[in-house]
């Protein structure tokens, strides 16, 4: 079990991605729960609220989820020290954790370095700075800020890079 980064700017595609992942677990048997502030209907899952703390009393007493938190911020900002442990104590409730959010700067360091997949999207170009040194993968810096709708970078730790679209 890894948990994931889905990280880019507005309309770049991490929500189709997400709800593309989301559906894709559900069609393996996998148990989805969602925490998205706006509680979009589109998500195919087990549970969803936009209420964090019913969300989190739900993800500790589940096992072997894919787990979305969208807007990853919102929650990381509030509930940051129950936020870190998903990310930290996730794996050993078999949780797959996906974070969700524009910034990977507004997502707190500890969870970031717990995860070891990166979808990044469309960003800024000091974002793209970190995203480079912290995946050590300098063709982010070059490229990511100039992706287009749909088009990402996929990485997992340790292993080359890779570029996918949505859209093709």
């Amino acid at each position: 079990m890894a948990h994931g980064l889905i990280l880019g700017q507005t309309l770049s595609g991490k929500s189709v991605l997400s709800k593309r992942l989301a559906r894709s677990f559900k069609a393996q048997g996998v148990g989805v729960l969602v925490h998205d502030p706006v509680n979009d209907p589109e998500w195919h899952c087990d549970f969803r609220t936009a209420d964090i703390d019913e969300f989190l009393s739900v993800y500790n007493q589940s096992r072997g989820c894919a787990v979305f938190f969208d807007e990853a911020f919102d929650a990381c900002a509030t509930h940051k020290v129950e936020m870190t442990k998903t990310a930290t104590r996730g794996r050993h409730r078999g949780h797959r954790n996906f974070y969700i959010a524009q910034r990977a700067t507004l997502v707190l360091r500890t969870i970031r370095d717990q995860c070891s997949t990166l979808f990044l999207f469309n960003s800024g170009l000091e974002d793209c700075k970190i995203h480079a040194a912290e995946w050590n993968a300098p063709i982010i810096k070059e490229e990511a800020p100039f992706l287009e709708t749909g088009e990402y970078f996929h990485k997992q730790r340790m292993q080359k890079i890779s570029k996918g679209h949505l859209f093709k």
